[in-house]
């Protein structure tokens, strides 16, 4: 049963296979179905840092001797690099999941928390408790992306996850949200969506999306196919969430590395293949 849900659910992706689901195609009770899931996300949880790690040494071993045109120069990345070198450039975002509306809030407005992370907190006056899941996401065009949970956009909660997730060695896009980024890498490429236009009949510019090959679509465009795989779900409780997000990490993840590449580096030693009790990053309440 095991491998059969394991291979339906990278076959079907980006759609999930739910509990219900499993339990109308296996003709079993919903609790059996269940636990079923639950293996098939620990088991992801697993194997998802074993291919974190394999994304890490492929990233320092292709950037360890590329350079990138300074700002100051307004040198298009892209055309510098080469299409081939310039899609292996991992972009980093975050977004929100099942965000606190001001009716679950008793009407309430939310004036503690700024950005995003006012979006999963009730106000304090009714509790302050975590409603949503807020996202960082870490991908590379037609590569692997790794989702995890976190409780605020701080820099020493991405920071941890983005050192072992992109070595120093290589580029890195994102927008301006991370402005610590720039003194820990020298790569690091930002791309302002508030950007002013130059014409006064225009508010904002043009190129605010992309500028001189930089932009994090893609790690917009990965949040967009998240969003729309947890539409199967009716909520996730935060302490679940990053479960959830491993198993969709995996299955998008094997498709673009293989099975092969992942046991290959495991008999090599490259990975441990020893598994572990999964512990979640947070202590969610």
């Amino acid at each position: 049963m095991f491998g059969y849900i394991l291979e339906e659910s990278i076959i079907q992706f980006p759609k999930v296979l739910t509990s219900v689901e499993i339990s109308k195609r296996l003709s079993i009770s919903y609790k059996s179905a269940r636990l079923l899931k639950q293996r098939i996300q620990v088991f992801s949880s697993h194997q998802v840092e074993k291919l974190r790690r394999i994304y890490y040494d492929d990233l320092k071993e292709t950037f360890k001797d590329v350079t990138l045109p300074k700002v100051e120069d307004g040198k298009d990345i892209k055309k510098h690099l080469g299409k081939k070198l310039y899609r292996k450039i991992p972009h980093t975002d975050t977004a929100v999941l099942y965000s606190a509306s001001q009716r679950s809030n008793q009407f309430r407005k939310r004036f503690r928390h700024g950005g995003l992370t006012a979006s999963i907190y009730q106000s304090d006056s009714v509790g302050g408790r975590q409603i949503g899941t807020l996202v960082s996401t870490i991908a590379t065009q037609n590569g692997c992306v790794f989702f995890d949970s976190i409780p605020d956009q701080k820099a020493n909660t991405l920071g941890p996850l983005i050192r072992k997730t992109v070595p120093y060695e290589s580029p890195l896009f994102s927008d301006e949200g991370y402005p610590w980024l720039y003194g820990i890498y020298k790569k690091h490429r930002a791309i302002n969506h508030q950007a002013h236009s130059k014409d006064k009949r225009y508010k904002l510019a043009r190129n605010r999306w992309s500028k001189l090959s930089v932009h994090n679509q893609v790690a917009e465009g990965n949040q967009r196919l998240l969003k729309s795989a947890f539409s199967a779900y009716c909520y996730i409780k935060p302490r679940y969430s990053t479960l959830y997000l491993n198993e969709l990490s995996f299955i998008k993840s094997i498709q673009a590395v293989g099975m092969d590449t992942l046991v290959t580096a495991q008999r090599k030693g490259v990975v441990p293949n020893v598994s572990k009790i999964y512990n979640l990053t947070y202590n969610f309440k």
